[in-house]
C-alpha cells in the first residue's frame, strides 16, 4: 500500500512538471445555425433559405501564448483546421491562408481563412477551380467554378445571424491522457494484487 502511495505521488509530480512547460494548448470549436444562400454566374440574386438551426460549422486549432497576454493572435497560431482540413500547411493543388486571428478565452473566437484548390488548365474544357472562405461572425462561402459548365460558377454561402450559436472546449493535454493511463494501469495492478493476496 505504501509502495501504491508512492507511485501515486510521483505520477502527480511528474505531471505538474510536465504542465509547467506545457504552453501549446488546444481547443475545439464549433457554430451552429446559420441563414443558407445560393447563386449562380446565370443567376446571381441571391436565393436565400431558411434559418438551419442544425447546420454545423466546426474546427480545431492549437496555439501557444508566447507573450502571456492572455489571447492568442495569428502569429501565434500553429495548426488550425475545419472539418479536419488544415488552413495552415497546405499542400499539393491547395493554397490556403490566414489573414486574421484571435482568441481570448470566456470571449469569441474571430478567425478569417480561405482555400482554393484547383485541377486542369483553363481553356481545355477540364479546368475546375473551389475556393472556400469562411470568416467567423460574417459568413463563409464556396465558389464551385468550371470551364465546362454553361451556367458558369456556383456559390454557396452560409451567413452568421444572432440566433447562431458558439460552442469551444480544450482539447486535453497529451500529459492528460499520459496521467489518466497510468492511472488505470495503477487501478488494474492494485486489483491484480489483492486478488492474489485473497
Amino acid at each position: 500500500m505504501e509502495m501504491m502511495k508512492k507511485m501515486m505521488c510521483g505520477l502527480a509530480l511528474m505531471g505538474c512538471a510536465l504542465s509547467s512547460h506545457a504552453q501549446v494548448q488546444g481547443f475545439d470549436w464549433s457554430y451552429s445555425g446559420f441563414v443558407p444562400v445560393f447563386s449562380t454566374a446565370s443567376s446571381p440574386q441571391p436565393q436565400y433559405g431558411p434559418f438551419d438551426p442544425d447546420y454545423v460549422l466546426k474546427g480545431r486549432f492549437y496555439a501557444e501564448d508566447r507573450d502571456h497576454n492572455g489571447t492568442f493572435s495569428g502569429s501565434e497560431l500553429i495548426s488550425f483546421t475545419i472539418y479536419g482540413n488544415s488552413f495552415l500547411n497546405c499542400t499539393g493543388s491547395v493554397r490556403c491562408g490566414m489573414s486574421g486571428f484571435s482568441y481570448t478565452p470566456g470571449s469569441v473566437l474571430n478567425f478569417d481563412t480561405y482555400s482554393v484548390t484547383q485541377t486542369g488548365q483553363w481553356g481545355t474544357g477540364w479546368w475546375e477551380q473551389t475556393v472556400h472562405s469562411y470568416r467567423a461572425n460574417d459568413s463563409f462561402y464556396s465558389v464551385y467554378e468550371t470551364d465546362w459548365n454553361p451556367n458558369g460558377g456556383s456559390v454557396y454561402r452560409h451567413n452568421f445571424t444572432s440566433e447562431t450559436k458558439f460552442a469551444i472546449s480544450a482539447v486535453p493535454e497529451p500529459q492528460t491522457w499520459l496521467m489518466l493511463g497510468a492511472g488505470i494501469a495503477l487501478l488494474g495492478a492494485a486489483k491484480r494484487r489483492r486478488s492474489r493476496n485473497a
